[in-house]
C-alpha cells in the first residue's frame, strides 16, 4: 500500500494542524487501503487519490487542505448514492468525477463508513473510465 506523500504531511505539520493531523492521516490511510494500485498525489491545496499511477488515471477522492479548521473530502460515488453525512461540493472544491462530499472539523471524527465509501468510490471511478468495447462480426 502506498503511503501519504511527504509533501502532504509537511503541509499539515504546523501547530495549527495538530487538531486535524490524526484525522488527515486516518482518512488518507483508508483511501489508500482500497487497492494496491491506489495512488495519491499532493498538489498545492489538496491531495488527490487516483486509481493508479498513469497520468490519465481518474480521481476517486480528494482531500482539501484549505485551512486548519476543517478537511473537505470529495468522493467519486454514484450520483444516486445517499448517506446522511454526504452532500454536494463546497465552494471551490468541485472536481471532475467527484460527486459526494463531507467535512471533518477540528476535533471531529472520521465517518465510520469511510472505508466502505472509499472502496465504492474507487470502483465507481474505475468503471466510469471504461469504454464500451466494439464487437466486430
Amino acid at each position: 500500500m502506498m503511503e501519504l506523500p511527504q509533501h502532504a504531511l509537511a503541509m499539515i505539520s504546523g501547530p495549527a494542524w495538530e487538531p486535524l493531523r490524526h484525522q488527515f492521516t486516518e482518512i488518507g490511510d483508508l483511501l489508500l487501503a482500497v487497492a494496491t494500485e491506489a495512488h495519491c498525489e499532493s498538489l498545492v491545496r489538496y491531495v488527490k487519490f487516483t486509481t493508479d499511477t498513469s497520468p490519465d488515471s481518474p480521481a476517486y477522492a480528494a482531500v482539501w487542505l484549505k485551512s486548519s479548521a476543517k478537511l473537505i473530502i470529495g468522493l467519486a460515488l454514484p450520483e444516486t448514492y445517499e448517506a446522511d453525512q454526504l452532500g454536494p461540493p463546497l465552494p471551490k472544491t468541485a472536481y471532475k468525477g467527484l460527486t459526494k462530499y463531507f467535512t471533518v472539523e477540528r476535533g471531529g471524527i472520521v465517518p465510520e463508513r469511510l472505508a466502505e465509501w472509499a472502496r465504492l468510490a474507487y470502483c465507481n471511478a474505475g468503471l466510469a473510465t471504461m469504454q464500451p468495447q466494439r464487437v466486430s462480426h
